[in-house]
């Protein structure tokens, strides 16, 4: 075959695109009104994380630090465009992600599709969105259902009655 010496390809720049063409494939694929993919029956993990059972004391920040709910899942809360870090709180039994855009990301190991994401909330403070997939609607229970390997939330309220206190989460995948 051709051998090409001294070339390289260039190094990231693809991942922009990449993101958003997988962006509108999965707006346009949900929109379509396609069922959602389904793992073989008997093959789905379901692991659960109750907040207040992590240990944390109160108040504790958790902005960018990584809490396993299993081997395989892992979630990051951060402080992103909103003013205040997340951090938990004993009142509410969970983890307050702050108004104006704190997120709080829900990754697999590789290899893993998470298929289903059921958030209990507190206080009535719900307020988040997904970059993919859909999420039921507002309520002390939230569940987002998708086919990813990672799953970013974004808190959507611009107040403070307006958050997202997450006390359990429960990740469904395979």
């Amino acid at each position: 075959g051709t051998r090409f010496e001294g070339t390289t390809p260039p190094a990231g720049g693809d991942e922009g695109g990449n993101e958003g063409g997988n962006e509108g494939g999965n707006e346009g694929g949900n929109e379509g009104g396609q069922d959602p993919v389904t793992p073989p029956s008997g093959d789905a993990t379901v692991a659960k994380l109750v907040m207040n059972t992590l240990g944390l004391a109160n108040a504790a920040n958790v902005d960018g630090k990584e809490i396993k709910v299993d081997d395989n899942i892992t979630l990051v809360f951060k402080k992103a465009a909103s003013a205040t870090a997340p951090a938990y709180y004993d009142a509410s039994n969970g983890i307050r992600m702050y108004q104006n855009g704190a997120t709080l990301d829900v990754t697999a190991a590789s290899g893993k599709t998470i298929t289903s994401i059921k958030f209990t909330f507190d206080y009535k403070q719900w307020y988040i969105a997904p970059d993919s997939g859909s999420l039921s609607a507002e309520g002390d229970v939230r569940t987002w259902t998708g086919s990813a390997n990672a799953v970013k939330f974004t808190s959507t309220g611009t107040d403070k009655n307006h958050r997202a206190y997450v006390k359990e989460i429960e990740v469904t995948y395979y």
